[in-house]
């Protein structure tokens, strides 16, 4: 049991925060928060696994030696990663305590309690745990019918997508069953990394007024808790759908793609610190696109209107068109995955 948190510890906390602690020496200390980190981590984790998934599956590769591969090449980049932005970590900036911060992370905490005791399933959980849990058994990657487990062909419509195959290599770091991971252990992260991004969000938004930043969060969780209005709503998918793949979508890949606009919008930067800023635009723009189809194809048609729309309007209000071509330079990579996944069909 020990052995399974520190290695938990390890691929699910250290080494996402090592992933984003380079990245984030590009943005001004004012944004460089240990969540912000954390964040950025997160995204390129899943990134990669995308990138690293597919040649696995069509060179029919088995789940382990995925594995394997991903853990060498993840635990490799984070550790460079460590060592050459180590500079950065002593001017992180941290979160102003007040009541309502303190309130913020109590409402925070108790919704991950929630979690871990919440006992939801529907149709999709049925697909996307069912998914994890053949390739955790099997060895193999969508092969098997996750509702039977008799053997199939390649599942074409979501075989571009490995979110639930993600869950089942963070259930292979830990020798943890994939139930377990999923609607314990991985949707306590999410949730976390949603109110991370949210609370970043605000950092820009009341950026003058840094007392209603913490006001901001609160109210992001109030509007989570009772938001639940109907099935669809990105606050039902987040509480009882937290680990599945749209959930992640719509609570983690949009808000920080959100994130990522606003940071464009807010101040006027000229020379190193703008060219610094469009950098980790386009490196993150990338990413957030890569993890976002990991996670469901919808982020293939989903991904391009968000950054296609606002960098149109950042160049306009900001007048630079190197924004619009860093941003279509950002999308070629989703267009490839939307070629392939025509092209499959």
């Amino acid at each position: 049991m020990i052995l399974k948190i520190l290695m938990g510890i390890l691929w699910l906390v250290v080494i996402p925060f090592g992933l984003g602690i380079l990245p984030c020496r590009l943005l001004q200390k004012k944004y460089r928060s240990p969540g912000m980190i954390f964040a950025v981590g997160y995204l390129i984790m899943m990134a990669l696994f995308e990138c690293e998934y597919l040649p696995a599956l069509f060179l029919k590769a088995n789940f382990t030696t995925l594995c394997l591969i991903f853990r060498i090449s993840v635990g490799f980049l984070s550790l460079v990663s460590t060592v050459l932005g180590a500079k950065g970590l002593k001017d992180l900036s941290f979160p102003k305590w007040n009541a309502f911060m303190v309130i913020f992370v109590i409402m925070v905490g108790l919704q991950c309690a929630a979690r871990c005791f919440q006992g939801v399933t529907d149709g999709d959980d049925a697909y996307f745990l069912g998914t994890a849990v053949t390739t955790y058994f099997s060895n193999k990657m969508y092969l098997f019918d996750p509702y039977t487990g008799a053997v199939t062909g390649l599942d074409v419509r979501h075989a571009l997508s490995p979110g639930g195959i993600f869950i089942a290599y963070l259930s292979n770091c830990m020798k943890v069953h994939p139930a377990i991971t999923a609607h314990i252990i991985f949707a306590d992260i999410a949730l976390i990394l949603h109110y991370i991004v949210y609370y970043n969000i605000g950092k820009v938004l009341f950026e003058e007024k840094e007392k209603y930043i913490s006001l901001f969060a609160c109210f992001i969780c109030v509007f989570d808790v009772y938001g639940s209005v109907s099935l669809f709503t990105p606050a039902t998918f987040l509480l009882t759908r937290t680990w599945q793949g749209k959930s992640i979508i719509a609570n983690f890949c949009v808000p920080f793609a959100f994130l990522l606009l606003l940071l464009f919008v807010r101040k006027e930067e000229t020379g190193k610190i703008w060219k610094q800023k469009l950098a980790f635009y386009g490196i993150m723009t990338v990413c957030v696109t890569l993890s976002s189809i990991a996670m469901a194809t919808t982020g293939m048609m989903l991904m391009p209107v968000i950054f296609g729309l606002g960098a149109i309007i950042m160049a306009i209000y900001r007048k630079k068109i190197s924004l619009f071509l860093t941003t279509l330079l950002s999308l070629i990579p989703l267009g490839a995955f939307a070629a392939l996944f025509l092209f499959m069909f």
